[in-house]
């Protein structure tokens, strides 16, 4: 990293953190915690120095920022799945929100996550549980449940069947998901939830 080279930094000492930690912090779309950067070789005491040159923006208490890092409207999903440093999965009302199922509109966040730390923030809704890989795809910087799984998340979660009925349509409208993945997302589920997709694809047609 320039910044530090030109600094007095050689290139085989801290240089080589910095750049580890931007390799790092450029697949989550420039967040990265304490506990990430203590892992690639950075001190918590250098933490300031880098916050006081204007290279990194502090988010939260254990969470930065990669100040030259670009801004996107996902920013917010990028920061609180880097903040459970990938044990976080946007799930239910905002992974429908992502893959353009119905007009939910959620007012929280909502994460899946086995993580059972104190969520840091109110407006996120947490779902602890863990997920099959097979169950999530990547989207950019951050990991989301599948358009099935995301469906099956949303009829055992009480959605009303109306509701229900449009987000299956609209997944099978936009080809993001079928009939078959459907039955196959919903095989292990109680009946009651496997009875409303089944719904669910009756009204898509």
């Amino acid at each position: 990293m320039t910044g530090w080279t030109d600094s007095g930094y050689d290139a085989t000492g801290r240089a080589d953190a910095d750049d580890s930690l931007r390799r790092l912090a450029a697949t989550q779309a420039g967040f990265f915690t304490a506990r990430q950067a203590v892992g690639h070789g950075i001190a918590a005491h250098d933490f300031a120095e880098r916050i006081e040159a204007g290279l990194w923006i502090r988010v939260e208490t254990e969470l930065f920022r990669l100040s030259d890092s670009p801004r996107t409207k996902f920013d917010e999903f990028a920061q609180w799945c880097t903040w459970y440093e990938g044990e976080a999965v946007v799930s239910h009302q905002s992974a429908a929100d992502l893959h353009g199922m119905g007009h939910l509109q959620p007012r929280f966040l909502h994460l899946s996550t086995p993580d059972q730390r104190t969520v840091p923030n109110n407006r996120l809704a947490l779902h602890h549980r863990t997920l099959a890989e097979e169950d999530c795809e990547v989207v950019g910087a951050f990991r989301i449940t599948t358009p099935a799984r995301t469906a099956v998340d949303l009829a055992a979660g009480g959605v009303s069947q109306e509701v229900l009925d449009e987000l299956v349509g609209d997944a099978i409208a936009l080809g993001r998901v079928d009939s078959d993945q459907l039955h196959a997302a919903v095989a292990n589920q109680p009946a009651a939830v496997a009875d409303r997709i089944e719904l669910a694809l009756l009204a898509a047609g």
